[in-house]
């Protein structure tokens, strides 16, 4: 059921793979394989293997900081800077006024 891995096919493999461990083990005998990770061969077109995407857009982008303090506060949320006031300060924990 294992699947025979040529040192063609492992070339192959290794042009497209970032790491070594990337790989399958049967691959890594092949010392030709093992060194062509991460590097094309010329015969390669420059526009195949891993290509950019769009990353998904933050939620506030484009919002200025305070524009996006805003939004957060008509949700009923907290700022990262109120929740840490919120948690460290001193006299919530003590008896002093």
């Amino acid at each position: 059921m294992s699947e025979e891995y040529t040192l063609e096919k492992c070339k192959i493999l290794a042009e497209k793979a970032s790491s070594v461990n990337d790989l399958p083990y049967q691959c890594k005998r092949y010392p030709e394989a093992v060194k062509a990770v991460g590097h094309p061969s010329s015969s390669a077109s420059t526009t195949e293997g891993v290509k950019r995407q769009e990353t998904e857009g933050s939620k506030y982008a484009g919002m200025q900081g305070g524009l996006a303090a805003q939004a957060n506060k008509k949700k009923g949320l907290e700022s990262h800077a109120q929740i840490q006031r919120r948690l460290t300060n001193t006299r919530r924990f003590t008896k002093q006024a």
